[in-house]
């Protein structure tokens, strides 16, 4: 489990973290280079092409002051590079030296443009630096809080930063001027904007701000430049990896499960305990695979089955005619009369057809046991099937008077049905009627419109069948211990092919007990063909 586990979590969070790691590589990164580079190439290509203009008026060397000039009317910085510049990198170069825009996907973000003829590239920003931002945002702080110093005696400077310190959140100092030493980056800064900052390794800023008259500086301590903790930002990324891997456990661990029940039942089965059986929720994603492993197992289970029972069946309905003819041979090597070898001879053959019969009715049965077997479905008329089998086979029984119903609704409605099976089903259990009837039989054909089923009933005014034996009757070579069995001389193998009918065509065969007290015989199936039925 916890391999299909590695693998399908590998297989989420391997293209995310792919995705949100801002490598060049990352397909978003670089969708989002390609559009915004297209969207700014449009609208600032004109613009170089102006700025190109105005160089072109000068010489080489008053670009600088030209692009300087120029800088002071743009709302972002314009610079004059050269082209050897280190951070320029080869591909860019060549793109450069063709002559196009090249847009780079930066902190902040850029444009280059070479000018033509020269080995200068002018970088045109188009969002604010990091350090223009902090300007931006702080010069309005700091021109108030210069402003309340210059409204305050100096005397009064430390009451002043007290007063202050409950509006602000960070902490204020004041400095003597020749305490700080400055770079000249930030004398430059301090001379432009009176004030600058420093960052530490935290990347929090401390800002030196400029009091009235050099007074010295007020300091402003550890302002965030971000107001997002980096470890604030892990915890959140971990709780969701984490939330995301349990909702997967839960997902995998009942798959994993099943398919461990799946595997342990079939190899039980494979060993031969054919009671093996899946145990699959009914909500697993699985669940259909356990059913129809568990159909299968019940089939093969039940063909088994039968075949062990009706391997021992044969066996003994075998052996009763082998031993007669055994005996009859024998016999007529002894027999001193010709009228006891003619009995003995037509002993012999009446052996010899009890076991044709015995063997074509074993081939019938298992021709009916096997679906594939059957693919002769068609369309009939079966009322007009019924009644020429059953003119057929009354005419067999001369001493047996006998009545078919077909309802009205029959007639003229046609089945969908195996015709050959459906004749010896009808042959079965008419033949059986007749066997034990006394001196009547019924046949009948029904369509129930609410269920949609036909049904076929034959029905005797004989000894009956008892209730307990009435789904033991359609076993294979099953003997009855009743008045029925005694009378009984076949094969037992008619209503078991019955039964193997019937449910061929999705239907049932059931026994019961008719008006008359005899036995009767409801043959059930439905009108609509099931799905898997085939056709000739």
């Amino acid at each position: 489990m916890f391999k299909s586990f590695a693998g399908l979590w590998l297989l989420v969070f391997g293209p995310l973290f792919f995705l949100l790691y801002p490598s060049q590589y990352n397909p978003i990164v670089r969708f989002n280079e390609h559009i915004e580079g297209q969207r700014f190439t449009h609208i600032y290509q004109g613009t170089f092409a102006l700025i190109e203009a105005q160089l072109e008026s000068v010489s080489y060397p008053q670009w600088q002051n030209t692009v300087d000039k120029l800088n002071q009317k743009f709302g972002f910085e314009v610079k004059l590079l050269d082209l050897t510049s280190p951070f320029i990198t080869d591909k860019q170069l060549a793109s450069l030296e063709q002559g196009g825009l090249v847009f780079v996907n930066a902190e902040p973000e850029f444009l280059l443009k070479k000018i033509p003829q020269s080995h200068y590239v002018l970088q045109l920003y188009t969002d604010f630096s990091a350090e223009e931002k902090i300007k931006q945002g702080a010069k309005g702080s700091v021109y108030l809080l210069q402003q309340a110093f210059e409204n305050t005696p100096s005397q009064n400077w430390s009451s002043l930063i007290e007063q202050l310190s409950e509006s602000f959140s960070f902490k204020m100092q004041l400095l003597e001027p020749d305490v700080i030493q400055l770079s000249k980056q930030e004398q430059l800064q301090l001379d432009h904007d009176t004030y600058f900052w420093r960052e530490n390794a935290a990347g929090d800023l401390s800002f030196y701000i400029l009091l009235p008259q050099d007074a010295g500086f007020l300091r402003t301590n550890l302002i965030p430049m971000s107001s997002v903790d980096i470890s604030v930002i892990l915890v959140l990324i971990l709780v969701f990896v984490f939330l995301i891997s349990v909702c997967m456990f839960l997902w995998v661990y009942p798959l994993w499960r099943d398919l461990k029940h799946l595997v342990g039942a079939a190899s039980e089965f494979g060993r031969g305990n054919l009671q093996s059986r899946a145990e699959v929720s009914k909500i697993s994603v699985v669940a259909s695979l356990g059913r129809t492993f568990n159909q299968m197992a019940n089939k093969i289970g039940q063909l088994l089955e039968g075949q062990k029972v009706l391997t021992n069946a044969i066996a003994h309905d075998l052996r009763t005619p082998l031993y007669r003819l055994r005996f009859a041979f024998e016999m007529l090597d002894e027999s001193t009369t010709p009228a006891q070898g003619e009995q003995y001879r037509l002993a012999i053959v009446n052996s010899i057809e009890d076991l044709d019969h015995v063997i074509n009715q074993t081939l019938l049965l298992s021709r009916y046991s096997n679906k594939i077997q059957l693919a002769n479905f068609d369309s009939y008329n079966l009322s007009a099937l019924l009644k020429q089998e059953c003119d057929s086979l009354f005419q067999l029984y001369p001493g047996i008077q006998y009545s078919l119903q077909i309802a009205p609704q029959c007639k003229d409605r046609r089945a969908h049905i195996d015709k050959t099976a459906i004749q010896r089903a009808i042959g079965n259990l008419v033949t059986n009627a007749c066997r034990y009837a006394q001196s009547k039989v019924t046949v009948s054909l029904e369509y129930c419109s609410e269920s949609d089923q036909f049904s076929i009933n034959v029905s005797d005014d004989g000894p009956g069948i008892n209730e307990a034996d009435f789904e033991r009757i359609f076993m294979p070579f099953e003997q009855l211990n009743d008045a029925r069995a005694e009378s009984d001389t076949g094969s037992g193998l008619g209503l078991a092919i019955v039964s193997h009918i019937a449910r061929w065509h999705g239907g049932t065969v059931t026994a019961g007990r008719s008006e008359s007290g005899g036995a009767q015989f409801v043959f059930k199936w439905p009108a609509t063909p099931p799905p898997d039925r085939h056709t000739s």
